[in-house]
């Protein structure tokens, strides 16, 4: 099969799975079916996939599962929301990194059941079904794709130990202030992301600054005409951010979660909602590129350290 084929052909499977969870969502009259990541998930597996996230495609389930089954059963914990939020983010980060999982929307899966108060299992189960269906695209793609040989890195202690300080100062931070805007699960992803990378700067944080401020721009617009209408307004913003990844040539999973977000949580929807994403982006990659930048300065003091050795 040609390979422009297979890969429209890839994209309109991920097209579908985000179709048959809005349409779920509204035949059974049930929003608590939507997960925005589902969306960002479906395309960085079918339609351009994530090598780190196809390597090992049962984490693409049990992963997220586990982790809004958690986020759920901690909704019955009776302590502050904040320290609950905490709690939430922490048992994520440190599960992920002790089972060595790459794949960032866990996190979100772990945090929405707070954010919509949910202590019904409805949205863990969906998570749970759109999830393997996910899995099964990925297990094809991974026969598909030829992915990099040799063996994966994996982040260090102390990454997921400054990635983990920097999230929850940030949630305290949007907590204490009041300002729900700037707690963006699909933005956190993107954090996780850039920690994961193997080089990220400066350089590098305006691309997809500009593509996540944009798709939420755009996608508050489009909810705003058309209110009442889950279908229409999750498609069309999918394929807003699908384009404005193709402009300006970079593929960003969790933008795709940022064009659902308006359909789950009142605050999302409002034109608040692009600040929030443009401002939390903004301070987190920032943070991201200056601690990358520390750890190359450090790493060069070392290296200049032992040849001034050997020279001695």
């Amino acid at each position: 099969m040609p390979r422009n084929l297979l890969k429209y052909k890839n994209v309109v499977a991920a097209l579908l799975v985000i179709i048959l969870m809005l349409v779920s969502s509204i035949v059974l009259g049930q929003k608590d079916i939507l997960f925005p990541e589902i969306a960002g998930m479906a395309i960085g597996v079918m339609a351009f996939p994530v090598p780190n996230w196809i390597k090992r495609p049962i984490h693409l389930w049990i992963s997220p599962s586990l982790a809004a089954f958690l986020g759920t059963a901690l909704n019955e914990m009776s302590i502050s929301p904040l320290l609950k939020l905490w709690l939430y983010l922490i048992i994520i980060i440190i599960l992920m990194h002790l089972f060595r999982v790459h794949f960032a929307p866990t996190i979100p899966a772990g945090l929405l059941p707070f954010f919509l108060g949910l202590h019904d299992y409805v949205f863990a189960i969906t998570t749970t079904i759109f999830t393997f269906l996910i899995m099964l695209g990925a297990l094809k793609m991974k026969r598909q794709e030829e992915l990099p040989n040799g063996t994966q890195h994996f982040r260090r202690k102390t990454d997921t130990f400054i990635m983990s300080v920097i999230l929850c100062l940030w949630i305290g931070l949007a907590y204490v202030a009041e300002i729900q805007v700037l707690l963006v699960p699909p933005i956190f992803v993107l954090l996780f992301e850039v920690f994961h990378a193997p080089k990220f700067g400066w350089r590098k944080i305006p691309t997809p600054l500009a593509v996540a401020t944009l798709t939420a721009i755009l996608s508050v617009g489009v909810y705003r005409l058309f209110p009442d209408s889950i279908l229409l307004v999750g498609i069309v913003n999918v394929l807003i951010t699908l384009m404005l990844c193709k402009l300006f040539k970079a593929l960003l999973p969790g933008a795709f979660g940022v064009s659902l977000m308006p359909l789950i949580f009142p605050a999302w929807g409002t034109w608040w909602f692009p600040i929030g994403v443009f401002v939390t982006a903004g301070v987190l990659m920032c943070l991201a590129a200056a601690y990358r930048q520390f750890r190359m300065k450090q790493a060069a003091a070392v290296h200049m350290e032992a040849n001034n050795a050997v020279l001695k």
